[in-house]
């Protein structure tokens, strides 16, 4: 394989660990220090241990400078809704030619609410066009 990118093996740990959240949580943003920002998209992976609730999403959201400018929802950074306490694994990818920004944070929004949410997620932000 000429990129190794594409194998979706060369990311990082997102969440330090498994993260618990008791209700909507803006994340910490994570620095991406290799480059300021890559124009080649990202791949992420979700994987839930336990969940009590309704309702809970994760998305990912992006930042220049680690909110000095607002953080803002990464275009197909969304995992699908989560409604059961059963595990969940999940794998998203945005769009190969997307930037994004140098920090990125995993933040949980409800509808319904809940009180406790353990999940982790895993970043691979492409360095240069993937080949899958």
């Amino acid at each position: 394989m000429s990129n190794p990118t594409g194998s979706g093996w060369s990311g990082a740990q997102h969440t330090a660990g498994i993260r618990t959240d008791t209700g909507a949580t803006n994340g910490t943003g994570v620095e991406y220090a290799a480059q300021a920002s890559t124009n080649f998209g990202l791949q992420a992976y979700l994987q839930t241990f336990d969940f009590t609730g309704t309702d809970v999403t994760v998305k990912l959201q992006e930042s220049s400078n680690d909110g000095a400018d607002a953080y803002a929802d990464i275009t197909g950074g969304g995992f699908t809704q989560i409604t059961s306490g059963d595990q969940h694994t999940e794998r998203i990818a945005t769009a190969t030619n997307l930037t994004v920004e140098q920090f990125v944070r995993a933040v949980t929004i409800t509808t319904g609410g809940f009180t406790a949410f353990e999940f982790a997620v895993m970043i691979v932000r492409n360095e240069a066009v993937p080949v899958f």
